[in-house]
């Protein structure tokens, strides 16, 4: 009995050291996001066990089929996902050689003109596919109504810039060329993405900006420039080990084709020169100009951000400079004439993710050009709340998110 009880107490403390990430006070759902985060560090710790022992390596094939399984855990309760729907047409299929899922509501299959949303999923251009985020797209549709394309479009880093964005415009194209094959209305194409897809919907508007009718960019990733920001200073702490790792940072050299060497010198600003931390491009996204304070919960960052200027790795930014200021990599580096005539444009960002920064500033320059945007800030969630609509973790915040997705899908297409 004393050793079962000896075994108890150091279950409990091993499982309460466990769960041990700062979670964000306003999220009512306390343990839920705990159980998220531990989740995700059990991925992470797995996958690290499994390299060092030589069975796989990172961000394989075997390694991106376990993060889809971990994902369809948390968002349905079942590792392998969800089975057939009697409410949608669920397709493979492939759009100019790229793989994509279509998601029809049985109400609109004999329907034409139809309005579509064409999605590109987040993962960091390196992980997830239209595996993980099966549930997501599902709910999108059948509460919409509207037709949903999940693109699987190639990752990095065997497949870096611009490869993943190419594939995404190579299937954007085929529908604006196929809409009457497909009965879809040309007037009524969206598309969208979150994190590392938000940012490829962002520079593929840039490209096809009059044949658009909206884009959803939920929590984008819009620069690679400036690591310093309110957003990451504040929220580094909560999440640390999950969804707010500085490991983050490697999904960019991936999509950069870069070492993984130069990792600290990009969370340290080092990756720029001195001079380019004073040139008109750091104007683009100064958050002094660009930043409402209401934002930023910091007092003392409130005041005044401060960037130091008088450093820089001269010849890693010789390497990079021509990539990190390209608006198609870095949205929010593009300038004012590239901003106007820009579709609708729906902003979802979230009070506690380290990038939350890039979508408030974006909105904010969208608006100083007159250009239509909608911003939608939810203060109490993290980077990947909007995959917890529903499921066995589902939190308040993600059921909104979703719910605001599919009324302004609603409000723009129909």
């Amino acid at each position: 009995m004393l050793r079962l009880t000896i075994f108890g107490a150091i279950l409990a403390m091993f499982l309460y050291s466990y769960l041990d990430g700062q979670v964000p006070e306003p999220i009512p759902e306390q343990f839920t996001v705990k159980v998220i985060d531990a989740c995700m560090k059990t991925y992470g710790y797995t996958i690290g066990a499994m390299v060092s022992l030589g069975v796989t390596d990172p961000l394989s094939d075997l390694d991106r089929a376990l993060a889809d399984r971990v994902i369809l855990l948390m968002t349905t309760g079942f590792p392998w996902g969800l089975g057939a729907d009697p409410n949608l047409q669920i397709t493979d299929t492939t759009m100019n050689a790229v793989h994509v899922r279509t998601y029809e509501p049985v109400t609109s299959l004999h329907v034409s003109d139809r309005p579509v949303l064409i999605y590109f999923h987040g993962g960091g251009w390196s992980t997830l596919s239209v595996d993980s985020y099966d549930p997501l797209m599902r709910k999108i549709a059948k509460d919409s109504g509207i037709m949903v394309i999940s693109v699987n479009y190639r990752l990095s880093p065997q497949y870096p810039y611009p490869i993943p964005l190419q594939d995404c415009i190579d299937v954007v194209e085929f529908v604006i060329e196929n809409c009457a094959t497909l009965n879809i209305h040309p007037d009524k194409i969206a598309i969208g993405g979150d994190s590392a897809g938000a940012n490829i919907a962002a520079a593929m508007s840039f490209k096809l900006k009059h044949k658009l009718a909206l884009q959803l960019l939920l929590v984008p990733v819009l620069q690679m420039v400036n690591w310093n920001t309110t957003s990451f200073i504040e929220n580094g702490p909560y999440l640390a080990k999950s969804i707010n790792t500085p490991d983050s940072i490697y999904f960019i050299l991936n999509y950069l084709n870069l070492d993984y060497k130069y990792g600290r010198d990009f969370l340290n600003n080092n990756h720029t020169s001195a001079s380019f931390k004073v040139s008109h491009y750091m104007k683009l996204i100064d958050q002094n100009s660009w930043l409402p304070k209401h934002f930023v919960r910091d007092k003392n960052l409130k005041e005044k951000i401060e960037l130091q200027t008088n450093f820089g790795n001269e010849e890693l930014f010789s390497i990079l400079e021509s990539r990190i200021t390209n608006p198609l990599l870095s949205p929010l580096l593009a300038g004012d004439d590239m901003l106007q005539g820009l579709p609708l444009t729906y902003i979802a960002t979230s009070g506690y993710d380290f990038i939350r920064d890039d979508g408030i500033m974006f909105s904010e320059r969208l608006k100083h050009v007159g250009q239509k945007t909608i911003l939608q800030h939810y203060h109490e969630a993290f980077h990947n709340s909007l995959f917890f609509s529903q499921g066995p973790l589902k939190l308040d915040v993600g059921v909104r998110i979703v719910r605001d997705i599919v009324d302004v899908l609603r409000d723009t297409l129909h």
